[in-house]
């Protein structure tokens, strides 16, 4: 099956922080992988098989496939063992909803609760990096950091916890999307990041009616890409 042979990754693209344990290690790389959709759907996942690939014991692949699981990403089955959860395209539009609106409150606390100072030094890297980026898995990869960093500014353990889950669903829906499209949208996907500027903007200067808007506005370009290819 696809992905059965793949390589621990070296460096994950989703990541940007060290693991804390051998089970968030395991965590990061099967999460990564799936959905990247180097494991395919319906894959199945053979706790022997991870263990060795991913040098980690019986506890810590158990306690990531029950995070993975939690978060909708595979699935338990009676005498079949762990798959890969299927991709349900008719999911887009809950999902995008429930993440809609979570990322506008998650900006506009973080407006709200900023701190003053400088924002994280990674911020900047990261906005420096878009307009040279052409690869599409790697542009969402900074997508994904962006909106982390507003999620942790917000504040609300929570909150960023319900957000990580829906931010790898749309994060695979993407992935998937995008490869029923002639080509990703990076381009388009650039420019639509040209938002974090002002989003940024807003939680300095504590605007959270603005940041809100801003948030709003950007979750719904990914939904956009999904039904172009639906």
């Amino acid at each position: 099956m696809a992905g059965s042979s793949t390589a621990t990754p070296e460096a994950l693209l989703l990541f940007d922080e060290p693991p804390t344990t051998l089970a968030d290690r395991a965590y990061r790389v099967l999460l990564e992988e799936i959905v990247t959709l180097r494991l395919e759907p319906g894959e199945v996942l053979v706790e022997e098989g991870l263990r060795r690939r991913l040098g980690a014991g019986r506890t810590p692949i158990r306690e990531a496939l029950q995070r993975l699981a939690y978060e909708g990403l595979v699935v338990v089955l009676p005498r079949r063992g762990t798959l890969v959860s299927q991709l349900n395209i008719t999911d887009l539009t809950e999902v995008y909803e429930v993440r809609a609106s979570l990322e506008s409150l998650a900006a506009r606390l973080a407006a709200e609760r900023f701190g003053g100072g400088d924002l994280p030094p990674e911020v900047a890297t990261y906005l420096e990096a878009i307009p040279y980026t052409t690869d599409f898995l790697a542009l969402t990869a900074i997508d994904r950091h962006l909106h982390r960093t507003v999620h942790r500014l917000a504040r609300n353990s929570y909150l960023l916890d319900d957000l990580d889950r829906y931010l790898n669903l749309s994060i695979r829906l993407v992935v998937a999307a995008t490869r029923r499209l002639p080509a990703p949208p990076t381009e388009e996907m650039a420019a639509t990041m040209a938002d974090f500027h002002d989003l940024f903007a807003a939680i300095v200067a504590h605007d959270g009616a603005r940041a809100e808007q801003i948030a709003s506005r950007h979750a719904g370009f990914m939904e956009g890409v999904l039904r172009s290819a639906m």
